[in-house]
């Protein structure tokens, strides 16, 4: 079910008045109530989405964010058309569970809510790399996201979740307005499950990429975002470019990462970091936000 048509009153004043009040009407901005991220994840953008939302362009099609993650942008901009995609499998199915079952989620949520403590949660762990339902399987996520050391998310090389519990006296497992709110913003989205370099090339369209960052945020999954990954994005940014597309990057601020986009516009912001295994990697942390428009 696609979201209703937004019904425009006659503008009153010449061509140019009228130009710039639809520019302001298509304008993102910052929400500050209904959806917002289910999940805590490493890189997220809660501390700079007010910096990215002023960063967007005025107007645009379709909305792509390759690396989804926990989707603050999608969620504070909540674009007409959208287009989301992640190379985590458990992640967009959890998306797409939420999206189209949050009943049975919510469900699942609330059988693991009334039993956690420590050994429930093991357990969890174990079953988390075992599962096959979708629904079952968006609902340990979102139940050891809530319940797991400092909302990490990290997989060994066969794939199973390996982080210990963390020490909460009572946490948020359940969140089920806000659940309900990402399902009904997700109706008629897309939501893929492929790496970036497969997300279709539109002119016109506006194209938010958020890598693991560069030897920051590497590991998230059992693959890795190496040198080459970022070269190829960089090069994918390009060819977004010269199609007529926008887009806007977030990645570490560095000699190396500031080479490949080297032609674009490039800004410092600062980021507050909570997602971590080290503790002295949590803080603020200086940050650049890339675009080929201004």
């Amino acid at each position: 079910m696609s979201r209703p048509q937004k019904i425009m009153e006659p503008l009153p004043g010449n061509l140019d008045s009228i130009l710039t009040t639809i520019a302001d009407e298509n304008r993102p901005v910052l929400r500050e109530a209904g959806a917002r991220p289910f999940l805590k994840w490493a890189g997220g953008k809660r501390s700079i989405l007010p910096d990215l939302l002023a960063r967007m362009p005025a107007a645009y099609g379709t909305y792509y964010e390759p690396f989804l993650g926990g989707g603050a942008l999608f969620f504070g901009a909540q674009p007409a058309s959208a287009y989301l995609s992640d190379v985590n499998l458990t992640l967009v199915l959890s998306y797409l569970s939420i999206r189209d079952s949050v009943d049975a989620v919510i469900e699942e949520l609330q059988r693991h809510s009334a039993n956690h403590d420590k050994a429930y949660y093991v357990a969890a762990r174990k079953r988390f790399g075992e599962e096959t339902d979708p629904v079952k399987l968006a609902a340990l996520l979102v139940y050891l996201n809530k319940t797991c050391y400092n909302g990490l998310y990290r997989v060994n090389k066969g794939g199973f979740f390996n982080v210990p519990i963390g020490s909460y006296e009572d946490p948020a497992i359940l969140d089920e307005a806000n659940l309900r709110a990402v399902s009904q913003v997700l109706q008629g989205v897309t939501i893929k499950q492929h790496p970036f370099n497969q997300v279709p090339v539109e002119a016109g369209a506006f194209y938010y990429m958020d890598p693991p960052y560069h030897r920051t945020f590497d590991g998230y999954d059992s693959s890795r975002f190496g040198d080459a990954d970022h070269q190829g994005l960089a090069e994918f940014c390009r060819s977004l470019s010269k199609a007529g597309a926008s887009f806007m990057v977030s990645n570490s601020d560095n000699a190396f990462v500031r080479s490949l986009y080297r032609e674009f516009h490039i800004e410092q912001v600062q980021a507050s970091r909570y997602v971590s295994c080290k503790g002295d990697q949590r803080g603020k942390e200086t940050e650049v936000i890339i675009r080929n428009y201004q």
